[in-house]
């Protein structure tokens, strides 16, 4: 499955418990939500999900100085462990 150009990947995730998690995050693509969460987080021993590595989607958080019009504009995501199970720990706030 091809991931959209432009959008950026999720380069590393550290939440081991995650299904998408395995070698990297292979969900198709991630969304973002309140509190920075990995809204695509699945809790869960099996592991599925694309070949490829995930991109991010979608990002609802528009106080993140990497939010334009609800879409991510980093370079690449980290994923792990803050608030939630799973966050985007990219997220950094607008000043």
């Amino acid at each position: 499955m091809p991931v959209s150009i432009g959008l950026p990947i999720v380069s590393s995730c550290s939440v081991a418990s995650c299904g998408y998690n395995h070698d990297g995050c292979h969900a198709g693509a991630i969304s973002v939500g309140a509190h920075a969460a990995c809204n695509t987080f699945v809790d869960t021993e099996h592991k599925g999900g694309a070949d490829a590595t995930a991109a991010v989607g979608a990002c609802s958080l528009e106080d993140c100085k990497h939010n334009e019009d609800l879409m991510c504009t980093a370079d690449s995501i980290a994923v792990g462990g803050s608030t939630d199970v799973a966050d985007c720990l990219t997220y950094a706030a607008r000043v």
